[in-house]
């Protein structure tokens, strides 16, 4: 049985779409935030 994977670009909570900001290139440190409620999750490659 497959199941879709959540997309990555929508909040988790919400339901509205992320924004992301950049904070380091040389890292790849990328912060993803709602607009609506708040919520911010910052990634890096392992």
């Amino acid at each position: 049985m497959a199941k879709d994977a959540a997309d990555p670009r929508v909040c988790p909570t919400c339901g509205d779409p992320l924004t992301f900001e950049i904070l380091d290139d040389e890292r790849f440190l990328v912060a993803w935030s709602c607009l609506n409620c708040g919520l911010v999750r910052a990634t890096e490659p392992t």
